[in-house]
């Protein structure tokens, strides 16, 4: 359908609800009517529903109901901490097998180098009684070996650190792809309509006498070309936890309230325009 009767098409739809009985202020009026005046057991209902969904096509029942999810940008090589290459001792100072170049040129990084295969100078020892191999730099995890749960089977083509951490969140190396977060948020829904689907705390690193904000992007935790509801709420590790929830200096609460509402009005004309559902 070209996108002019497209546009044609939903403001035909508009206009019939503007013009009906009492408007669409009105349907918007009774649903958050009802939803303020929804029972516990419909909330209970509703949560119910969402498990439900939640659990279909799992192969044994959830029992977690949070989650938390660290991601270390920057952290030390798995190839130092507990994913033992004893084949590496045995290439040590061996050209790159064909296997692992397949073809392709050495990136940038390594160009300068003639040996390329090396192994971790730390040493690696069984844990626990499922024998976890870990490496030396672990003494305190190492305790909590049988407690772990080790992934290994993933694998990606990227070596340098931004494609790395996008491939991590949102699966792809590149960039524009929806988040973990933003996909759990479309597919499971909200267990609250008054708080974010999930949040994100970026920590702050130390670069010379001054503190910055960790350089993780926001596409990292965004939504993608999903709808933008879905995306995550930044907690900033200093000043305001979140961004643009405090009035400015010299900005008292009537005057921003007043700047929103005429800001809310503007976006709800424009709307009406083009139809855009991101501008809601």
């Amino acid at each position: 359908m070209h996108p002019f009767e497209q546009h044609q098409q939903l403001l035909a739809r508009r206009q019939f609800l503007t013009g009906s009985a009492m408007g669409l202020g009105a349907a918007a009026l009774g649903n958050l009517v009802a939803q303020v005046h929804a029972t516990d057991a419909d909330v209970g209902s509703k949560n119910s529903t969402i498990a439900a969904k939640a659990q279909s096509g799992l192969h044994f029942p959830a029992k977690a109901k949070r989650v938390i999810f660290l991601f270390m940008g920057g952290a030390p090589s798995q190839l130092d901490l507990y994913d033992y290459k004893p084949e590496l001792h045995k290439q040590f100072r061996e050209p790159l097998p064909p296997s692992v170049s397949m073809g392709q040129r050495v990136t940038a990084m390594t160009k300068g180098q003639t040996q390329l295969v090396a192994p971790s100078m730390f040493k690696f020892s069984p844990q626990g009684k499922s024998g976890l191999m870990m490496s030396e730099l672990l003494p305190h995890l190492s305790g909590v070996a049988d407690e772990l749960c080790m992934i290994k089977s993933l694998h990606t083509n990227a070596i340098n650190h931004d494609p790395a951490k996008t491939a991590i969140c949102t699966g792809s190396e590149i960039p524009g792809k929806a988040s973990m977060g933003a996909w759990l948020s479309y597919g499971l829904g909200r267990m609250n309509e008054n708080l974010p689907d999930f949040i994100v705390l970026s920590s702050a690193f130390w670069s010379g006498d001054q503190q910055n904000i960790q350089a993780l992007y926001s596409r990292l935790w965004g939504s993608g070309f999903l709808p933008s509801k879905h995306q995550g709420v930044s907690f900033q590790p200093t000043g305001d936890p979140v961004l643009f929830l405090s009035n400015p200096a010299g900005v008292n609460r009537d005057s921003r309230s007043k700047m929103l509402e005429l800001v809310t009005r503007l976006n709800r004309e424009h709307l009406d325009e083009v139809g855009d559902p991101e501008i809601q």
